[in-house]
């Protein structure tokens, strides 16, 4: 019936000692950055240099290693998995589901780069290839699509598998990364290495979260400020904030069916109408055709790309750029990894490996082929100083060029300005909710964090962003992003044998011709779990 009520919702109960642990972590570690910023420079950038010069084989190795581990997983044995019980729909359609997580792993950010990254490429390009060449402009798209592209989203799916089997094939509520390490740590997560896991987890989302807001807040404060012809004051930047933080704060507030999805939604439907609108009225048959040329270098250079660290000219390209990024995404890895997990219900796991490996990286050579391209084209072939733009007075000052090259500007400026800010609140959303289901003590299928702790999480996520632009500290946050990446490179690993582990143990190494389902069993014991495998039934999905 129409005036029927919806049923109340159900929240879940607090997780204290995670809680606490983690806001103690966070204080700890970020408060003597913000506090002590000129003094912090030294030794974190230290740290920074050691990390990415003297293990960068490690950073490259794992994440290649990550595309290995998936590709085995979703085309062996264990591809047709389902993450559920075999009746099991899923929560989202496929167009929500593309959307929540592919908003949710980006954001503004890949708008951000897509329109810097190529400049950056053409002025100081890899492997020794003179400035602002063609053979630059070969890769001036190919190492942006490699570094947000299948390698990236490598990252991400490696934890999501691992907590979305955990969660909805053997029904245990708990959303936290340090549950998932039980397959090799044991019983230990549940004492003080599960809590410090937890809480690294956590420093490091925030740290990941801040460094895209460092690049997106004020690409969003400068662009409203040329057009309404102001200046760019500090007071401006924080009404800036605070307008886009009432948006990522009511979505968090609505849950995940009620705020998140429909946002992602619009979202999605908003980006393609601006990325349609610059394809029709840019040099579209350039688009088109650098893009083919540098997906093809892409392609043939891969391995290349993968491995590179150069060691004996010692340019810092590899250092600065892909092992930053893969340090980066890993900071994110945990985050994106539980929200997939989360909203990937019904789902096999080879689809969810399909997902996320390539209609993510799909979204990301979009946009990389339309606003990319856009900017090459005004370097290479109309000789705009871009280069000497971007150096003067940043990226944003770059964007709000771009924007003002359009035709129809007038309009298209707020119109962008509005999609940026949606976009982005969606991946802070994602991270809010995120955060918040993992200091709860059990999110079983059907309830949701309680609306207090997720307001909590997306005001600390307001506050790190105010305190950055306060204090002008970006860099020293975006290195502490890259320093509490280091704990997850192996939390990776661990989580990969935990899912091979369960797997094994549940579906031996024959080919699972079907799913079983776990209610009301301890599948932590292993004699159970193979006499409640004789209760099959065929895999749906």
């Amino acid at each position: 019936m129409a005036n029927e009520k919806e049923p109340k919702p159900i929240y879940a109960k607090v997780n204290h000692p995670v809680f606490w642990v983690s806001i103690i972590a966070l204080l700890a570690f970020y408060g003597p950055m913000m506090i002590f910023q000129k003094e912090a420079q030294v030794p974190v950038g230290k740290m920074m240099h050691f990390i990415t010069y003297s293990t960068d084989w490690l950073w490259e190795f794992v994440v290649f290693g990550s595309l290995i581990y998936l590709a085995w997983l979703a085309l062996g044995r264990y591809g047709n998995v389902k993450l559920g019980a075999p009746d099991d729909k899923p929560e989202f359609s496929t167009f929500t589901w593309i959307a929540m997580m592919f908003c949710g792993g980006s954001g503004a950010g890949l708008v951000y780069w897509a329109l810097i990254e190529p400049i950056f490429y053409l002025k100081a390009p890899p492997f020794w290839i003179e400035p602002f060449s063609a053979q630059a402009a070969q890769y001036s798209l190919a190492y942006g699509i490699f570094h947000w592209g299948f390698s990236a989203w490598a990252t991400f799916a490696v934890p999501a598998v691992a907590f979305a089997y955990m969660y909805y094939v053997r029904k245990k509520p708990y959303l936290y990364p340090s549950y998932a390490c039980r397959g090799v740590l044991g019983n230990m997560v549940d004492g003080w290495v599960g809590k410090a896991i937890d809480a690294i987890v956590i420093v490091g989302m925030v740290g990941g979260m801040a460094t895209s807001l460092g690049f997106v807040i004020p690409m969003i404060s400068k662009i409203s400020a040329d057009y309404f012809g102001i200046a760019e004051t500090m007071g401006f930047k924080l009404i800036v904030c605070v307008l886009f933080s009432c948006i990522y704060t009511w979505s968090c507030y609505k849950g995940l069916k009620g705020g998140i999805a429909k946002l992602a939604d619009a979202n999605m439907f908003l980006t393609f109408i601006l990325l349609g609108f610059v394809l029709i009225v840019g040099p579209t048959t350039f688009m088109f055709s650098l893009f083919g040329d540098n997906i093809g270098v892409l392609l043939q250079n891969f391995i290349r790309m993968s491995f590179y660290t150069d060691p004996i000219t010692k340019s810092g390209f590899p250092q600065d750029w892909t092992v930053f990024y893969w340090a980066w995404w890993l900071a994110w890895a945990i985050y994106v990894g539980l929200f997939a997990a989360r909203i990937s219900k019904g789902r096999t796991i080879r689809s969810l490996i399909a997902n996320m490996v390539f209609s993510a990286t799909a979204g990301c050579m979009l946009f990389y082929m339309i606003f990319g391209s856009y900017q090459v084209d005004a370097i290479m072939n109309h000789g705009a100083e871009l280069a000497v733009l971007l150096k003067e007075q940043g990226g944003p000052a770059v964007i709000s060029w771009f924007l003002n090259s359009l035709p129809f500007s007038k309009i298209v400026i707020p119109f962008f300005i509005f999609v940026m800010a949606l976009s982005q609140a969606t991946g802070v959303d994602a991270a809010s909710f995120t955060m918040a289901n993992m200091t709860c003590t059990e999110i079983r299928d059907g309830v949701e964090p309680p609306k207090w702790i997720r307001l909590f999480w997306a005001g600390v996520l307001f506050f790190a962003t105010v305190a950055l632009l306060l204090v002008g500290g970006m860099q020293v946050v975006q290195l502490s992003s890259v320093l509490t990446a280091v704990p997850v490179l192996f939390l990776l690993i661990i989580l990969a044998i935990s899912t091979v582990k369960w797997l094994r143990e549940d579906f031996g190494y024959e080919k699972p011709l079907c799913t079983t389902k776990y209610d009301n069993v301890d599948i932590d014991n292993p004699t159970l779990a193979v006499q409640h495998s004789n209760k099959t039934t065929d895999i749906v999905g």
